[in-house]
């Protein structure tokens, strides 16, 4: 398992998500027959739990309307959102602040696709098939393809601000991330936001339980539970390999940012490499704690 591409070609991903797809649409509409199979695409895999969460928020609410609307109208109005892309059939919205939602299931504000989401300006969708066309130069495409079909730009920011982006375990193959306006750029963090995807559904398919040990992390500068530090080091090390494969077709701004950025994960993987195979020991499934050793030591290796 040397190619990245294949380390990431995880069988029981795509088996637990076709169940969890169809388990999420019996609970919306029981009885419901979905389309021959509809549950193994990745974009009706997050639709599916867009829907059931925002059909959770609205039934908190006390807003039948609108439960009503995702549990019998959404699967429907919301493939208007849909447009083709290099890595299949995506959905690209850009809300605004007040839009985000502030609640216990996230650190950070976020977003569930409703009947009032629109898409985003063709700007911005642009800037993201750009994106995808980068990823897909770097040998990538399968995990964004996979694990980030639902794209949220929630900010531009400047090349010299921190840019924040993140995924929340109840919106699985979603992505939510600031951007600057380079694709390349944009490109480093969804492929960040898509290995965090990938390794919260390959830990659910093969039932591991990462334990509550804590170790340092130098991407946070003090010490993370073993699961947000796996994470790290799963994630960190992808970017880097995107990063390297695409830098010198990249200039001018984007081109600084990214090579700053490989500098700087250089040393953090240095400083976490201890860790890390003390942490690994904790990944209870061969397999899987095979392919996130052979991602780290490949990035480190570049």
């Amino acid at each position: 398992m040397n190619d990245i591409a294949t380390v990431l070609d995880l069988d029981p991903i795509a088996a637990y998500r076709r169940e969890r797809t169809a388990a999420v649409l019996e609970v919306l509409c029981p009885g419901h027959t979905p389309a021959p199979g509809g549950e193994a695409l990745p974009l009706n895999y997050a639709l599916a739990h867009h829907r059931l969460e925002g059909a959770e928020n609205a039934a908190c609410r006390g807003d039948t309307t609108t439960l009503d609307w995702y549990r019998n109208t959404s699967e429907f109005a919301l493939t208007r959102l849909v447009h083709p892309s290099h890595l299949g059939p995506r959905i690209v919205i850009a809300p605004n602040e007040d839009e985000m939602i502030h609640g216990p299931h996230s650190d950070t504000p976020y977003y569930v696709l409703g009947p009032d989401t629109t898409r985003a300006a063709e700007p911005l969708a642009a800037q993201t098939d750009d994106a995808f066309d980068r990823i897909g130069a770097s040998g990538l495409g399968e995990l964004v393809a996979a694990h980030a079909t639902v794209i949220c730009l929630t900010g531009r920011r400047r090349p010299d601000q921190t840019l924040r982006s993140f995924a929340i375990t109840r919106l699985p193959a979603t992505v939510f991330t600031d951007h600057t306006g380079d694709a390349a750029v944009l490109g480093r963090d969804l492929v960040h936001e898509a290995a965090h995807n990938w390794l919260n559904d390959a830990l659910a398919a093969l039932q591991v339980t990462i334990p509550d040990e804590t170790y340092f992390s130098p991407w946070r500068g003090t010490k993370r539970p073993a699961y947000g530090f796996l994470h790290a080091c799963f994630a960190f090390p992808l970017t880097v390999i995107y990063t390297l494969r695409i830098l010198s077709g990249t200039s001018g701004t984007g081109h600084a940012v990214l090579a700053d950025h490989v500098r700087q994960q250089r040393t953090h993987l240095a400083a976490a490499q201890y860790d890390f195979t003390r942490a690994l020991k904790l990944v209870t499934d061969h397999g899987l704690r095979e392919r996130l050793d052979i991602v780290f030591q490949h990035a480190r290796a570049l």
